[in-house]
């Protein structure tokens, strides 16, 4: 199973919430948890990312503690989801 998930980020703040997510899986040593994450390049979702996650549940607590972080959807994407966001 991939978990990939989708995040949305508050307007325009992508990549500073990609750079204090960065932040947290260092200080932390999130590694395991946060597998990966994309950016779709396409402007439609210019403010959103997707995660790969270990676990949702624990990846939430730490999502909240960054400011320009707002929701993560509860259900996993599936492969072909994922791969329409990777063809945008």
């Amino acid at each position: 199973m991939m978990n990939w998930y989708l995040v949305s980020c508050r307007p325009n703040k992508r990549d500073l919430f990609l750079k204090q997510l960065d932040f947290e899986i260092d200080k932390n040593q999130l590694g395991d948890l946060f597998l990966d994450k994309i950016s779709p390049s396409d402007i439609m979702y210019k403010d959103m990312v997707l995660l790969r996650l270990s676990n949702i549940s624990s990846a939430r607590i730490h999502l909240k503690r960054i400011e320009q972080f707002q929701k993560i959807e509860p259900r996993a994407l599936s492969e072909h989801q994922v791969q329409q966001f990777l063809d945008k």
